[in-house]
């Protein structure tokens, strides 16, 4: 579905504006340009890494973040009459292209920031945390419990965020939860996003029916090639529906799948397989629409009130759902010295 697209006006959450308010938003969606790769760091505006959102001017930035400490409540879709017991939850995402971070207080998001360099989310996470809980008005000690997007995505990215999580929780003894980034990405719609990630959008808008919000969003990260990371959800008036769990697969593979009808595709992967899925007759969400943030997690969070923490000092690993580039290189060159045949495994 190509073609020249443009990115919602300035002030809009992440989603749709045809579907009307916010309350009524599809999903946000990844980064990502059609052609098997996310978008380049070079379609970001040139001010983006050092900005905060809105015009600031240059000698007043500090970090290559965007914070803003406008509260919004999560969008429809949360339990109704759910009178969560308000524990402070701080949330963070370094998946994909751009590192998330927000602070809630039930459904009420209080505070949130961005790391807009994939290259500095291990040097700007931590204080963009500080920042966003100075922004909340809110101290670390605060702080009730951790929410982390577990992958898959980036590796060094998902291991940035499991590392940074561990050590907070480590230092205030507070629980953590870990969700799929899928998940996350798959609830973000509503949203808030500064102004320096609104990109012009090779894909269009799409004007769809009222009811769209409740069809399955198959979010789909790059993972190169023709492989993506994929998971299906489905957002009815009483929660969230998981139709198809994490998997890494080809784009060839996910289209053999019966797929539910009404499916909306978002995310970088499939902004990179868009021409294919657009020929498939499947409608591709434009830019920012399956966007990983930690709102989003914190709406998954909110969803699922009787989730039980990770066990307190456990090593828990990020998702990754297949191997690394160096692993896989490691065991075909393995695999050679041993004269193994192709294919086979060795352990």
């Amino acid at each position: 579905m190509a073609g020249a697209g443009r990115a919602p006006p300035p002030g809009r959450p992440m989603g749709h504006p045809p579907l009307g308010s916010g309350a009524g938003l599809l999903p946000p969606c990844g980064a990502g340009a059609p052609g098997g790769r996310a978008a380049p760091p070079s379609r970001v505006p040139s001010d983006a890494g050092a900005g905060v959102m809105g015009a600031m001017p240059p000698s007043e930035r500090r970090d290559s973040v965007a914070t803003t400490d406008a509260p919004s409540a999560f969008p429809s879709g949360s339990r109704p009459g759910f009178q969560a017991p308000a524990p402070l939850l701080l949330a963070l995402d370094t998946s994909g292209e751009v590192g998330s971070v927000a602070v809630a207080r039930g459904g009420q998001v209080l505070a949130r920031g961005m790391v807009l360099d994939r290259r500095e989310q291990a040097a700007r996470l931590v204080p963009v945390i500080h920042r966003v809980l100075e922004e909340a008005g809110l101290a670390r000690q605060e702080v009730d419990g951790l929410v982390v997007g577990r992958g898959p995505g980036s590796f060094t990215g998902v291991r940035i965020a499991a590392a940074t999580a561990r050590g907070i929780a480590m230092a205030l003894e507070c629980p953590v939860w870990a969700w799929s980034s899928l998940a996350g990405a798959a609830a973000s719609h509503g949203a808030e996003i500064p102004d320096a990630l609104r990109l012009e959008s090779d894909i269009p808008s799409v004007e769809l029916p009222k009811d769209a919000e409740r069809w399955p969003r198959y979010v789909l990260f790059d993972a190169r090639a023709d492989r993506v990371y994929a998971g299906c959800y489905r957002f009815p008036a009483e929660g969230m529906e998981e139709l198809r769990s994490p998997e890494a697969l080809t784009i060839d593979e996910l289209l053999a799948q019966d797929l539910p009808g009404h499916t909306l595709f978002c995310g970088s992967g499939a902004l990179a397989h868009a021409e294919l899925l657009d020929g498939e007759g499947f409608t591709v969400l434009p830019y920012p629409a399956g966007l990983p943030t930690a709102e989003g997690l914190l709406r998954v969070h909110h969803l699922h009130p009787g989730a039980s923490p990770l066990d307190p000092g456990s090593r828990w690993e990020p998702q990754y759902l297949r191997a690394s580039s160096a692993e896989r290189e490691f065991r075909d060159r393995s695999r050679e010295l041993a004269g193994s045949p192709e294919g086979a495994v060795t352990e």
